[in-house]
Parts: C-alpha cells; structure tokens; sequence
C-alpha cells in the first residue's frame, strides 16, 4: 500500500502507513495474542478500531534544531518538526501529517518562518545551547479548542508577532510560553506564561467536560478513549462499587467517566497540574463523590493497604514501565475484589498480569487501537480475586 504522507520511512512518527488500517487492526491483535500466550492466555476478547484512522491525535510535541555541525552555504538552518526515525538527536523539517489536524503543517510553516524573520537560534542538543526547543499543540476534538505552547530557554522573547505568526495559521484559543533551561530534552516547563486566551482547553468525553492544561495527562486519541473508557464503565458497572480507587488517574478522565457508578470514587496521580485539573474537572460536572491525592501511587498505597481502606475495585493505567514493585505488591495487599488494569505498553501489562496472577484470575481482555499508524496500541484487562 502506498503511504499517505511523503515523510514515510524517514519521520519516526508512523511506523505502519505501508499497510491497510485493516491490516494493521489485525496485526496488533495478533501481537497482543502472542503477548497473552506467554501467560497461557486464550486472547483478547475483542479488539477496538480506532473510530478515525486520521487526524486523530489530541496532542502532538515537535521539536526545533539547528543544522549540526553547521549548514552548508544557503542552507535552511533552522529545523522544525518530529524526529528522524530511531535518532534522538535528529530533526526533520515537517511540511506534512496526516496524524493531528491538517493546520498542523501550516502552523509549523507559520512559526518557522517567524523564528527566521526574528533571528532566534534553534537548540543544540549536543551543545546545550539555542533558544528555540518545542512546540507542542493540544487541540478539543468535540470542542474544536485550540492549545499552542512555546518552549524557550532563558531569554527575551518577541510575543507579539509569535502570537502573529500563531493565529495566522491556527485558530488558537489559547497561546502560552514556557521556560525550560534544563538538558533534558522534554516538553515541559515549570510554568506557562499565558500570551492568548484562559491559558487551558476544554475537551468532552462520554458527555462530560475536561480542563486540559498544556502538560495534563489526556489519551491523545479522544474519540478511541470514548470506546476505552466506554469499555472500563461497561466492566465497572456490574460491580456496583462501594468504593474504587482509580491510580495514575491524570485529569481524571476515567474517574469521572466511572464515578456514577460508584458511591465514592478516589484518584491518585503524581503530577500535581493535573490533580488541579481533576478537581477543577469534577467540579465543573458537578461529581461530588470523588476525591484526588497529588502523590506517587508507589508511596501512597502502601500507606492504604495498611490502613485496610475497603476498596471493592482498582482501575490503573500505569506509566509504559508497568506498575512499581511496591505499588503491585501493595495492590496485592489491598486485594480489592476487581482490579482493571489498562495499559500503553501490553508487554508491561502481561508481565504485571503474571506478577498478580497467584492472586487474581484474567476474566477479560480487549484491545483498543489509539494509535492507527504506529505500532503503538492500548489494552485493558479485567481481574477477579481467586480468593
């Protein structure tokens, strides 16, 4: 099959655009069954389609470089886009994606050309130095909000014709900036100078409205977590809990999509941007029996397990690494009746699954493709207690 977009084979953003969607619904399945095999596993009950192939992402981060060592005579030496597939420290220029928006390709147009005209100086990542690092967008699927962030180091920074040269090309409803001078090369900053607008976006899931602030934690296909999340409340409503603890619950979106169907719902995430977002989140749907603790879920449940908190049901939706040896052993020692665990990485997940396994039986597992394109998909599995 002939890719869509003319970058296939050099951007690390898509790995699968030389095989039909359909294809590529059914390899992941079958990667997932292969997964589950090694825990003497039939396979997943079902396996979810993403509801849009294209133009599904939510978020999506790009990264500005200079031209290492040096561009050649004429040379544009201003990079902005994704990274070159398998090279960390290689940027491409990225004039067309098929993955976000199709505005996407014009905004970073847009912004490249503005960096050029003011003379600013693209980041070095071997050398520590530059002014220019990320561009990250977040757009509402169901509420067409737009988010542009900036990151810079230190520095003056020409808002005015940044803001330009923003809503030139995307209808942004919200501009911000952000200073991050550490090495690491992450999108992040410790906080947001707001140039446009509230400072967040709204998005609507399931009938409800999420605040998304630049950094919160979102599923980055919303449409496919209305299927993920419509498959966790699916499970969860059966249950009937007394009380469910939700870990690694971000801006709480699956708190809150689950939280009728409980008496009194708890989430627990580490970053505490988040945890604002979640109070805020649950405030604006008028939910008023969940409760959020800004803590490392490695830390806290042990701390719960002791206190022998009755919690009938555990959803986690852990980091790419799987669960904390500590935070599965506490699991482990709260032994909640149900636990549904949800995963990015079903490597990661069917490891944790073995590691629970003396405790609790598989009764279903499903996949839900999040990411069409790549070789990324998310899988959830629900667990009751043997005894």
């Amino acid at each position: 099959m002939t890719p869509r977009c003319r970058h296939f084979g050099v951007c690390g953003g898509c790995r699968l655009q030389d095989m039909s969607y359909e294809d590529q619904v059914a390899l992941k399945r079958e990667r997932l069954c292969e997964l589950l095999k090694r825990i003497s596993h039939a396979g997943p009950k079902a396996f979810h389609a993403s509801p849009e192939p294209w133009y599904y992402r939510n978020k999506m981060e790009f990264s500005f470089q200079d031209v290492f060592p040096a561009p050649a005579a004429g040379e544009d030496p201003m990079l902005l886009g994704l990274k070159v597939r398998n090279r960390w420290d290689k940027v491409m220029n990225l004039e067309e994606c098929h993955l976000m928006s199709p505005e996407v390709p014009k905004l970073i147009a847009a912004v490249h050309a503005w960096a050029r005209r003011e003379g600013l100086e693209p980041y070095n990542l071997h050398k520590h130095t530059g002014f220019l690092r990320h561009l990250l967008v977040r757009e509402g699927k169901n509420t067409g909000e737009r988010l542009v962030n900036i990151l810079t180091t230190e520095g003056k920074f020409p808002k005015d014709s940044f803001l330009q040269a923003v809503r030139s090309a995307c209808p942004a409803t919200t501009v911000l900036r952000g200073v991050h001078a550490e090495a690491s090369d992450v999108a992040v900053s410790k906080g947001v100078e707001v140039l446009y607008g509230p400072g967040t976006i709204t998005e609507k899931l399931l009938g409800r409205s999420f605040r998304v602030s630049p950094y919160s934690f979102c599923q980055t296909n919303t449409k496919g977590a209305e299927v993920l999340y419509g498959l966790i409340r699916s499970w969860v409503g059966p249950i009937k809990p007394k009380t469910l603890l939700d870990l690694y619950c971000g801006g709480g979106g699956i708190t809150l999509s689950v939280a009728d169907l409980c008496e009194r719902v708890m989430g627990v995430e580490l970053v505490e941007s988040a945890i604002e977002d979640a109070r805020h989140n649950a405030a604006a749907n008028t939910v008023t029996n969940c409760d959020f603790m800004a803590a490392k879920v490695e830390d806290i449940l042990p701390g719960l397990a002791a206190q022998k908190i009755d919690v009938d049901c555990v959803i986690t939706d852990p980091p790419r690494s799987g669960l904390h040896p500590s935070a599965a052993k506490a699991l482990k020692d709260m032994a909640p009746l149900w636990v549904i665990y949800v995963s990015c990485n079903p490597k990661a997940m069917v490891e944790d699954l073995r590691r629970l396994s003396d405790l609790y039986d598989i009764h279903a597992v499903e996949g839900v493709d999040l990411f069409p394109h790549t070789d990324h998909m998310e899988s959830a599995a629900l667990l009751r207690r043997i005894y």
